[in-house]
């Protein structure tokens, strides 16, 4: 058998082995929530519900009317759909002379996640006081127009906000779509004609791939949404910036390989995010945060939101097997709510160790994720898909190890500095922690990405300004 035909194998087998995972995942979901009905059905409260449930048959029938007619199409619906053809080629764009950072979604949609993280820190870097190879600017869209995000940036680095202004576009400006975009190109594209015929661009940024690669971890809502997203992104945007290399990758061979209709000489490149927590001088922890890392025994830390691929229940089984071989080690999970999540949290609440060896935070803030960092033994991250990883640049900062899943992007961002494990195997998972408390297995934080905040609004600027793509595609 050729090299060729090992690794195509090889690429099968994990691809197989990640659609059992996944469907072991919704399974137990499943399970769950099918106990839940049974639970309702022969309780009190379930003969309540029983006279509810026309009711609510009849607003959940009447809601869906409304919803399906602004509804984007399936992609099973699109497929059947006429594409439209790329737009034509314009002439050679201006030499970029002003960045104007779109921060819509954020000052709409603040909900805490890594998305919205990203994007106040950049604004925060953008406006630390460094100079830059272009001016920059925040901006925000509203009723069709673009107006300046004074409230937003004061509320992030400080000072007295003056008024918002409407921006009037000048020659060679960028806009940089950072914020969430997901609703913002129907409203944008009479400032995006404007800034085209300035001889200025479009440059959108991405943070992940995951729900055209990965679409059963992604709530029901999202995929749909994405997809056409996606596609409208690719015919409005001039480039796109990701926020990892791995996925600047994947876009541009995804683009290539599904023969998706773009622009014509579309760009694009990255940046890496910050690892820089923004802390408050008299902060301090609730006491259950200090009793959670209290004591001799070890503690590790899985940051993350509760859904399919960040690897909860992977990090429980292999504490589980840890636990019955005698060792005395703590799980700490922090994360809110996210989707699919039922099973999980329910595992986590009536486990005999929650309480004891097992926690779960869903309220933390960055000085209390800072002081658990600082308590932890490490960082656990067993997630199957990721944009970028958050979590292990944070940690690798306050000089913890993360052993993290063997994925591209944690490779990228860890570099030989984290410990990896094989993708959604407890075992290894296991196996890897016990090397790591016996210290025949240690990484060095030091080798992992450091970059601060402030040098990724610097990075961010420089690949605009200076031209510094990773990629063209025709």
């Amino acid at each position: 058998m050729s090299e060729r035909q090992n690794r195509e194998r090889d690429q099968d087998r994990e691809r197989i082995r990640l659609l059992e995972f996944q469907l072991d995942y919704l399974r137990a979901e499943l399970l769950h929530l099918t106990h839940e009905r049974y639970r309702l059905i022969y309780s009190v409260s379930g003969h309540i519900y029983r006279f509810l449930r026309p009711i609510e048959a009849f607003i959940a029938d009447a809601a869906n009317a409304v919803i399906s007619r602004f509804r984007p199409p399936s992609p099973q619906a699109a497929q059947s759909t006429p594409v439209p053809d790329a737009p034509a080629e314009r002439s050679a764009p201006l030499a970029a002379r002003r960045l104007l950072v779109d921060v819509t979604g954020t000052i709409k949609r603040d909900a805490g996640t890594g998305i919205q993280r990203v994007v106040k820190e950049v604004t925060r870097g953008l406006y630390s006081g460094d100079s830059f190879d272009i001016s920059v600017v925040a901006v925000q869209c509203a009723g069709g127009r673009l107006l300046t995000a004074n409230s937003f940036v004061a509320e992030l680095v400080g000072g007295d906000a003056l008024p918002d202004s409407e921006i009037a576009i000048q020659a060679g400006d960028r806009l940089l779509m950072l914020s969430d975009s997901w609703n913002a190109f129907d409203e944008l594209a009479p400032i995006f004609e404007q800034i085209r015929d300035e001889g200025g661009e479009i440059v959108t940024c991405v943070f992940d791939l995951i729900p055209e690669l990965y679409p059963h971890a992604c709530h029901e809502v999202t995929v749909p949404r994405y997809c056409a997203w996606l596609r409208k992104a690719l015919l409005e945007s001039d480039s796109f910036l990701a926020i990892s290399r791995t996925v600047a990758d994947e876009l541009a061979d995804y683009v290539a390989a599904q023969g998706l209709p773009h622009r014509p000489g579309l760009k694009i490149g990255w940046f890496h995010c910050g690892s820089d927590l923004s802390l408050r001088a008299d902060a301090a922890p609730r006491d259950r945060i200090k009793a959670a890392v209290a004591g001799d025994a070890p503690a590790f830390l899985a940051v993350g939101t509760i859904e399919p691929r960040k690897g909860q229940r992977v990090a429980i089984r292999a504490f589980e097997e840890l636990w019955a071989n005698g060792r005395d080690i703590r799980l700490i999970v922090v994360g809110r709510r996210g989707w699919f999540e039922e099973a999980v949290v329910d595992e986590i609440l009536t486990h005999g160790e929650f309480g004891r060896r097992l926690f779960w935070f869903d309220d933390v803030d960055d000085d209390e994720l800072s002081f658990l960092y600082d308590h932890a033994a490490a960082l656990i991250f067993p997630s199957y898909a990721e944009g970028f990883g958050l979590p292990i640049v944070e940690a690798a900062r306050r000089g913890r190890q993360a052993i993290c899943s063997d994925i591209p992007v944690f490779r990228e961002v860890g570099g030989s500095g984290a410990l990896y494990f094989r993708v959604n195997d407890a075992k290894a998972l296991a196996e890897t922690l016990a090397d790591f408390l016996d210290g025949r297995r240690a990484g060095d934080p030091d080798q992992v990405s450091r970059v601060a905040w402030r040098d990724a609004a610097r990075r961010v600027v420089e690949v605009i300004a200076r031209e510094e793509w990773s990629r063209r595609l025709p």
